[in-house]
């Protein structure tokens, strides 16, 4: 690795990329490539920067380096052009895109969120696929990959909730309780699509479902609201345990803890047989 740290750095400077000051911290932006919520774009620097690496891949690749061996000799000497480096990646190898993720994930786990957003917003595949690769690449970040994943593709957020727990069942309770905080109004479908991958409920993940309760109860703003919304929101959750095969007696010890009596159990219970 000597070695390779040594020629990327004579590289960087051949082909001008900016070397960091090894005295100050590397950071990623917590809004990597975002104009605003729903607008990603790179900057005119990472432009540059992109054609700068497309070069470095180039001269990689005659030296015999596959991609996946670029892609961690880059990051590991210059993980703050994280963005660039895997805009060059995937241009230059678009059929390698599992490979890549893969290989930058392994090289720089922490930015794993920032690697999800460039592979979506590149469109390399599908979202679904995406979580896939991401989830088997880092495990621990699975619920971080699904609200990035769901933040460009919202209206799919059960199917790559769904694909998450598939490949990482152990974090079906921080997916769920993040998809679901990100977006609430589709809590229902998100319980739902948690639970049904999995082989048995059980005591956990009852446990897990009243958290979820209590932590959309707290994020409501709105004091003037919060008993409105926090009450259809706790029933969309038991509505969605229910779908997935809960028990009504499971769903009624639930219930009971957050004050839901009887009659809004039986919505509950109404909403699956009628197929809503």
């Amino acid at each position: 690795m000597k070695s390779n740290t040594a020629l990327t750095i004579a590289l960087a400077v051949a082909f001008g990329v900016a070397l960091p000051n090894a005295a100050q911290a590397i950071t990623i932006s917590d809004e990597i490539g975002y104009i605003d919520s729903n607008s990603y774009q790179l900057t005119e620097d990472n432009k540059r920067l992109v054609n700068t690496y497309l070069r470095m891949f180039r001269y990689y690749t005659k030296r015999n380096f596959s991609a996946t061996r670029t892609v961690r000799v880059l990051l590991s000497n210059y993980p703050e052009h994280v963005e660039p480096i895997l805009h060059a990646a995937f241009e230059r190898y678009p059929k390698s895109y599992e490979q890549i993720i893969k290989a930058a994930i392994d090289a720089e786990p922490g930015f794993t969120k920032d690697i999800m957003a460039v592979a979506m917003h590149t469109q390399v595949a599908k979202p679904a696929e995406l979580v896939r690769i991401a989830v088997e690449a880092e495990p621990a970040y699975a619920d971080e990959i699904v609200v990035e994943a769901s933040r460009v593709d919202p209206a799919n957020v059960e199917e790559l909730v769904r694909v998450a727990v598939k490949v990482e069942p152990e974090m079906a309770d921080s997916i769920m309780q993040s998809a679901s905080a990100s977006q609430p109004e589709k809590v229902e479908g998100i319980v739902h699509a948690t639970l049904s991958v999995l082989p048995a409920i059980g005591d956990y993940l009852a446990s897990s479902l009243s958290d979820l309760i209590d932590l959309i109860a707290s994020d409501d703003a709105e004091p003037s609201a919060n008993e409105v919304t926090s009450r259809k929101e706790a029933l969309s959750v038991l509505k969605g345990a229910y779908r997935a095969g809960m028990s009504y007696q499971e769903i009624e010890t639930i219930a009971n803890a957050h004050g839901i009596g009887e009659e809004e159990i039986a919505t509950v219970i109404e909403s699956k047989d009628s197929g809503s």
